[in-house]
């Protein structure tokens, strides 16, 4: 007896254990794996110390002290850029920017470059749409030498003509070799498109305008905008602000300001595009540019639009790189992207296809678009994209020159000085709502579609679409494409 109830009891248990594992407990098992644990608290970023002064110049210093480090990185960011070069001379700040270190009144070229090699000064120029950034790396102990060689590029240069048709000629070929990149083309298409009409060049320069600029141009570009108020110096090293001030304001004083005309810039908007472009380049693949305008760097929805693109394709594991090269085979690679410029922010796909796929590369992004604006996003996904931003932070700051970058960058686009030390908290807010209501903001209106092809290769495929416009490569419409038949060709 004893043991037929030890029985009972035991296949009782074994039923009621039966029935609690599959119906509540594993019910809960399941929503606790669709919903992320909640985080633990992030750590701060301990960025270094960071201070800043204004000199009775106008000239801004940032210093980024506290990384017991011996190599140091000085940048010298000046507001303007290739937005800045007038309409028939496009590229002059590009060729401005280089010949800084070409010629100064008491050194010559080759005299700079045997400073900059015996000071082992490894440099880099990066001239922008809205900004220039001079950026040079060497030890500590050449400091006071290096910061009075750089003084000089900016107090007394002289641009000689042999050195400015040097440069010239060595810039026209080298946008010549960025024109054989079609999604390069293609974006830089994409943002004539996008300003055109405002009078903003957004950073697009056209090889052949090269050739107009003189060395008066270049004198007057320099004279006009690379004045000390219009400029900020960030050192990074060990070098405290008032060591740093006293240093700086003793090597420029010679730098002397004056008025900086700050040209307006456009406020463009997010719209319809009812139109596709094709771009007509003697190309094997194709690259598709399709995008529309966001809201400013500034702006309340900038996290939220961070999530937003990092779920959409900032990286191999998001939306469309899963969807339309792993799944699909429809593409060699499909990424998005946020720019900030002139005022504006961009939010572009940048994809790379074969002619046969085109239409359905095109389907596949409205597609995507209206994913993200009418099904509930998945809050697992959402903490994926916040996860990647967060651990992908860190490596923005590796280097002396990165950080001396983000820091500097802060000032230029007036963000607030604790913007980084507040990342994490701005990024952990955002919700799979928040991000829905971004998309809608943003991704609700058709954007502009352009399509970087070879005309001939791809004509029979483009019989899909209404009507397409298409350019040549200086951007001058030449056909109309209805039903891939075309109806008109400019002569």
């Amino acid at each position: 007896m004893v043991i037929k109830k030890k029985r009972f009891w035991l296949t009782l248990l074994a039923a009621g254990l039966t029935f609690f594992f599959s119906s509540g407990f594993l019910d809960s098992q399941q929503r606790f794996r669709r919903t992320p644990p909640y985080p633990d608290p992030l750590p701060p970023i301990n960025l270094p110390k960071v201070e800043s002064a204004v000199l009775p110049t106008g000239l801004k210093i940032i210093t980024i002290n506290g990384l017991n480090n011996p190599v140091y990185n000085l940048q010298i960011l000046i507001q303007a850029g290739e937005s800045d070069s007038p309409p028939g001379l496009s590229g002059l700040a590009t060729i401005a920017a280089q010949m800084l270190f070409r010629g100064t009144i008491t050194l010559n070229r080759a005299e700079i470059e045997e400073k900059i090699e015996y000071l082992g000064i490894n440099y880099s120029v990066e001239v922008r749409p809205d900004y220039t950034i001079f950026s040079f790396v060497f030890l500590e102990e050449f400091l006071d030498q290096v910061l009075e060689l750089i003084n000089l590029f900016f107090v007394e240069p002289t641009f000689p003509a042999m050195e400015l048709a040097s440069a010239k000629r060595e810039f026209y070929y080298r946008l010549l070799d960025k024109n054989r990149d079609s999604e390069k083309t293609g974006y830089e298409f994409f943002l004539k498109q996008m300003f055109v009409h405002s009078g903003y060049n957004p950073g697009v320069v056209d090889e052949e305008l090269i050739k107009n600029i003189t060395t008066k141009d270049v004198a007057a570009f320099h004279q006009r905008l690379f004045r000390p108020n219009n400029s900020t110096i960030i050192i990074t090293g060990n070098l405290d602000m008032v060591t740093a001030e006293k240093k700086i304001r003793n090597s420029f004083s010679r730098w002397v300001p004056k008025p900086v005309e700050k040209p307006s810039r456009p406020k463009l908007l997010n719209k319809n595009f009812e139109k596709i472009c094709l771009l007509d380049l003697p190309v094997q693949e194709v690259s598709v540019i399709a995008g529309n305008v966001i809201a400013p760097l500034t702006d309340e929805d900038y996290f939220g639009l961070l999530v937003l693109n990092q779920i959409m394709g900032g990286a191999t594991t998001s939306r469309l790189f899963l969807n339309l090269r792993e799944s699909k085979s429809l593409a060699f690679y499909a990424f998005s992207e946020l720019s900030f410029l002139g005022g504006n922010g961009l939010f572009w796909i940048r994809i790379k296809t074969a002619p046969e796929s085109i239409v359905q590369i095109i389907r596949e992004l409205h597609s995507q678009f209206r994913s993200l604006t009418e099904t509930r996003i998945d809050p697992a996904e959402v903490e994926r994209a916040k996860a990647y931003l967060i651990g992908n932070l860190p490596l923005q700051f590796q280097t002396p020159e990165a950080l001396s970058r983000r820091i500097g960058l802060l000032s230029l686009f007036q963000l607030p000085e604790d913007f980084w030390n507040k990342y994490y908290q701005n990024i952990m807010v955002v919700s799979p709502e928040r991000v829905q209501e971004v998309a809608k903001k943003y991704l609700t209106n058709n954007p502009l579609i352009i399509i970087v092809a070879d005309l001939k290769t791809v004509l029979d495929y483009l019989r899909e679409f209404d009507k397409i416009e298409i350019y040549n490569r200086k951007g001058q419409i030449k056909a109309i494409s209805e039903k891939g038949v075309l109806k008109y060709e400019a002569r």
